[in-house]
């Protein structure tokens, strides 16, 4: 098969899900989790209001946080928020993120009538049940059901009610991060 004619296969059967009757979606992990951790250390220099100035360590660089108002701060072992934070504090976050492997399945269902069927060419015209008419050039092998049992398109006569299921594979990673952050308070 040249890849021309499978691109046009591949694409035909996609098509057939043009009228889907029902799709489901899951995610499942498909592989190890990477894990990967930092570290950022640095002294309090200003609080105001929900912004931080701190200079960081090494190298004494200012940066400002504007920090959400419930995020939580180990301060001397205490929970602490930004507004309670005091210059001279010296904060460590410990930054830990997580990279994990997912596949999203999308599971089309699509039903329809079978209009025309050519066995030697394995094209197939399908009344969709929205009442729109497709045309697809179906891959060898392909498995359709027809009153609850597989059928192939040599099987397949005109006015029989099938019905396809397509499955795409995407995929993904998914990131998550979570940071803690503590600190000893100025003596």
């Amino acid at each position: 098969m040249t890849l021309r004619r499978a691109l046009i296969t591949a694409t035909g059967v996609m098509m057939l899900t043009a009228g889907p009757l029902a799709q489901t979606k899951t995610t499942e992990n498909t592989g190890k989790a990477l894990t990967g951790q930092t570290t950022m250390t640095g002294e309090v220099v200003l609080v105001d209001g929900n912004n931080l100035l701190v200079r960081m360590q090494p190298g004494s660089q200012y940066r400002i946080f504007n920090v959400p108002p419930e995020r939580q701060f180990i301060i001397d072992g205490k929970p602490k928020t930004v507004r309670e934070l005091t210059p001279g504090t010296v904060l460590t976050a410990t930054v830990t993120t997580v990279a994990q492997p997912v596949t999203d399945r999308t599971t089309t269902v699509t039903n329809g009538t079978v209009v025309y069927v050519d066995k030697n060419t394995n094209h197939l015209i399908v009344k969709l049940d929205n009442g729109e008419s497709r045309s697809y050039d179906v891959p060898q092998g392909f498995q359709f059901t027809v009153e609850g049992k597989p059928a192939t398109i040599a099987e397949l006569r005109q006015g029989m009610k099938l019905s396809a299921t397509k499955i795409i594979s995407e995929p993904r990673t998914e990131l998550s991060k979570e940071t803690v952050v503590t600190g000893k308070s100025p003596k």
